[in-house]
C-alpha cells in the first residue's frame, strides 16, 4: 500500500449525515419550481401577449441573489415556447463580459454558434445578430443575465448596445420582433448612464424577486434537505432553526443550501450522529462572509469604486481602516483612482450610489453634529470593510480590458 492508501482511507466518510450531498448542490436546478407562483404568473401574462401580436421590447427581473430569477425566466420561457412554434428563446450570460464588444459577441454566438473577430467592429457583430434572428420564429425572446455587469469601455458605453438591440438598423429592416429579458441584482442606472433615447426604447414591464421569507424558504428547501440527508441525520428542530437563520440574514437560497453542506461536513468532521444548532452557527459566519464578498464583487463598476473610496482611509496609529467617512472623503478617495476620464462620475452620481448601497443594506449613514463645521452626514459599511479589497481582488476592477 502507498500512503495514498492510506490518505484516500482514513479520508473516506464511513458514518456520514449524507445520504446524497448532491442535493445540496446550488447550481442544480430542481424539478419543480416553488414559492414563485406570483412571478411566474406575471412571466406568462407577458408571454402570452404574442396571441395580440405584442411583446414587450423589453422587460427588467430585479432581485437579490438567489431568490430564483434565473431559473424561472428561463423555465417559464422555455415551457411557453415548447407549446407555441412561433417563440423561440436564448439565454445569455454576460457575467464574464468586460466590454461592450464581448458582451454583444456573447449574443452572437447564442444565435449563431460563432464569435466574431475584433476587426469586424460592434457594426459587425450586430449584422450578424440580424441575419441570424431573420431566420428565427415570428417571435424571439432574448435572455441577458447579469445586465449590470454591463459597463462603460474605451470604445463603447452601454447605450450604443442598448440602442442597437432596440432600435438597430438591421432589426427594423428585417421587421424583427425581439423582446430583450434583462436579469439582475438591481439595475444601475447610475452605471449604465442610459441616455433618453434608449429609455424611451425600453418598457416599463418590470418583475421583482424579493428575498424569501421563512415560509417560502422552507418550501424550496425541504424537499433538498430531505433527499440530501439520511434519516434522522437532520433534527426538525435542526433544520427549522437553520432555515429561520437564513431567512432573515440572506433570504438566498444558494446561501441556504451552502450553509446546510457545510453544517453537515462539520458534524462529519466531529464524528457526529446528526446535525446539532451549533453546526448551524458555525457555518453561518463563513457563508456570511462568502456570501457579501461575492455581492461586493458582483457589483457594477461604480458601486465597487465607491466602496472602495469608502475603505481607502487608513489609521495613522493602527494601520487599520477608518470609519466612518464623510461624502468629502469618499470624493477624494474617489479621485485617485486611475480610470478614464469617460468612466468617471461626479458629486450627485456619488450620492446616488451611495444610496443604492445603503438600500443594498452595503452601507449605513447618519447625520452628526460638527459644531462650527455644521451637520456632516458619517458613512460605513455594515461588514468588515477589508472584505471590499477581497472583492476587488476577485474582480480586477482597475484593470479596463479593450475590446476582444
Amino acid at each position: 500500500m502507498s500512503k495514498y492508501d492510506d490518505l484516500f482511507d482514513d479520508t473516506a466518510p464511513t458514518e456520514s449525515v449524507f445520504a446524497d450531498k448532491g442535493a445540496l448542490d446550488p447550481l442544480a436546478d430542481p424539478a419543480e419550481i416553488v414559492a414563485r407562483e406570483a412571478q411566474e404568473r406575471e412571466l406568462a401574462t407577458i408571454l402570452n401577449g404574442v396571441h395580440e401580436g405584442y411583446l414587450p421590447p423589453t422587460v427588467s427581473i430585479y432581485g437579490p441573489p438567489g431568490t430564483g430569477k434565473t431559473l424561472t425566466a428561463r423555465r417559464v420561457t422555455q415551457e411557453f415556447a415548447a407549446r407555441h412554434d412561433q417563440v423561440a428563446v436564448e439565454y445569455v450570460n454576460l457575467k464574464e463580459c468586460r466590454t461592450i464588444f464581448s458582451a454583444a459577441n456573447e449574443i452572437c454566438v447564442a444565435l449563431t454558434g460563432e464569435k466574431k473577430k475584433a476587426y469586424v467592429g460592434l457594426d459587425g457583430v450586430f449584422e450578424a445578430i440580424w441575419e441570424a434572428l431573420e431566420a428565427y420564429p415570428a417571435w424571439t425572446v432574448v435572455i441577458l443575465d447579469e445586465i449590470d455587469q454591463l459597463q462603460h469601455d474605451t470604445n463603447y458605453d452601454p447605450n450604443d448596445f442598448f440602442y442597437r438591440l432596440l432600435r438597430g438598423e438591421g432589426k427594423l429592416k428585417r421587421e424583427i420582433n425581439l423582446s430583450l429579458w434583462l436579469l439582475s441584482n438591481q439595475l444601475m442606472e447610475v452605471d449604465l448612464r442610459l441616455d433618453s433615447r434608449v429609455e424611451s426604447a425600453m418598457s416599463d414591464e418590470a418583475v421583482f424577486f424579493p428575498p424569501y421569507e421563512k415560509t417560502a424558504l422552507q418550501a424550496v428547501l425541504e424537499p433538498r434537505l430531505k433527499q440530501a440527508f439520511r434519516e434522522g441525520a437532520l433534527p426538525e428542530a435542526v433544520r427549522t432553526y437553520g432555515i429561520a437563520n437564513a431567512a432573515m440574514r440572506w433570504g438566498d437560497a444558494r446561501k441556504a443550501l451552502t450553509l446546510f453542506r457545510q453544517a453537515g461536513e462539520t458534524a462529519n468532521e466531529q464524528a457526529l450522529e446528526t446535525v446539532t444548532g451549533e453546526c448551524i452557527d458555525v457555518n453561518l459566519e463563513h457563508v456570511e462572509k462568502a456570501m457579501i464578498v461575492e455581492q461586493l464583487s458582483r457589483l457594477p463598476l461604480q458601486h465597487i469604486l465607491v466602496l472602495r473610496a469608502i475603505t481607502s482611509w487608513i489609521e495613522d496609529a493602527t494601520g487599520e481602516i477608518s470609519q466612518p467617512v464623510t461624502t468629502a472623503q469618499i470624493k477624494q478617495g474617489y479621485d485617485q483612482f486611475e480610470i478614464p476620464s469617460a468612466a468617471r462620475i461626479g458629486d450627485r452620481a456619488i450620492r446616488d450610489v451611495l444610496t443604492d448601497l445603503e438600500t443594498m443594506g452595503l452601507i449605513e449613514t447618519w447625520i452628526e453634529s460638527k459644531g462650527r463645521e455644521g451637520r456632516v452626514k458619517q458613512i460605513q459599511t455594515t461588514f468588515d470593510p477589508t472584505w471590499v479589497a477581497e472583492a476587488n481582488a476577485a474582480r480586477n476592477v482597475h484593470n479596463t480590458p479593450d475590446a476582444e
